[in-house]
């Protein structure tokens, strides 16, 4: 498994924009969305006004443009992640792997480590249930909570807390999955059409995907004077995309409630685990494939077994 920093990758796409000739307008928040009769535009906080033939609307989990499409709000999971970075060269790093992504998973906690850079760096996540977010307050997954919630973890677990960032913490929420992302000449892609939870960590590559099946359809629907059917292009780009971003999205629900089980659902769990082969991954085979641009490429899914939560 390959891993990349979001800053590294960010960086690769900016260059990749700056080649391609793309204006980039920096600190500018758009606040609203509309058809016109050339196509769409947007209108900015500054009260400027954009328009083009087609409006990609990547404004995340807090989409203004989702709001034309379906009224439903961010799901909180009452989960909070920290993460922190360590260099390869601090004690804390000798002897592991960092070509390897390891996963320690316990009763409604989790950490991860895996290395970045070619190695110069270990990154680390934690992840852990808030009970003050389960019990409705409004301040929760604060650093005390941290502590506290991998407090009889093990030793290798408590030792790398001292290394998260305890300025910062992400909470996390997703949103149900929708099959409906195309308003006119106004389209959904990335976050705003998929927020996913991130155990599968599938968030930014959907988006990818999202931009790289587009743009092939744009291109399969340009015409020899370089003037593209739009309409062709977003009916296409809707028929395939939602169905598997809805895979993704209930599939990392599930997974997370996998990861955190407590009690004899559990030792089921580790039973099952303990049995299968290192290198079956029928589960994530649909996952991994080649990316789809029509609905007869997408491959079939296996089917879910439903996890009670009873047990956590």
């Amino acid at each position: 498994m390959a891993t990349s920093g979001r800053s590294d990758l960010h960086g690769l796409l900016l260059r990749a924009c700056e080649r391609a000739g793309v204006e980039l307008i920096n600190d500018a928040r758009v606040v609203s969305y509309e058809n016109t009769g050339r196509g769409a535009g947007v209108t900015l906080a500054s009260g400027e006004v954009h328009e083009a033939g087609l409006v990609l609307a990547a404004d995340g989990l807090h989409s203004a443009a989702r709001k034309l499409l379906v009224d439903d709000e961010p799901v909180s999971s009452a989960y909070v992640a920290y993460r922190g970075t360590v260099p390869a060269e601090q004690p804390r790093v000798q002897g592991l792997d960092l070509s390897e992504v390891v996963v320690h998973v316990g009763p409604k906690c989790h950490f991860v480590h895996y290395g970045l850079r070619g190695g110069e760096l270990l990154n680390q996540v934690a992840v852990f249930e808030s009970p003050r977010a389960v019990a409705g307050e409004e301040d929760w997954g604060t650093p005390d909570e941290l502590d506290h919630a991998f407090a009889g973890t093990c030793d290798f677990v408590q030792e790398g807390l001292p290394f998260m960032w305890r300025e910062k913490w992400w909470r996390m929420f997703d949103r149900d999955p929708i099959m409906n992302w195309v308003h006119g000449r106004i389209a959904l892609l990335g976050d705003s059409a998929h927020p996913p939870l991130q155990y599968i960590a599938q968030g930014a590559i959907m988006a990818i995907e999202d931009g790289w099946v587009l743009g092939e359809h744009v291109a399969r629907n340009r015409a020899a004077d370089g003037t593209v059917d739009w309409d062709a292009a977003l009916f296409a780009y809707e028929a395939v995309r939602p169905e598997h971003c809805r895979r993704v999205l209930t599939t990392s629900r599930a997974w997370g409630e996998l990861w955190h089980l407590n009690g004899v659902a559990r030792e089921q769990r580790n039973a099952l685990l303990r049995a299968r082969d290192t290198y079956d991954y029928a589960f994530v085979d649909w996952l991994y494939g080649p990316t789809a641009l029509t609905v007869d490429e997408e491959p079939p899914m296996f089917t879910p077994v439903p996890l009670s939560s009873g047990g956590r």
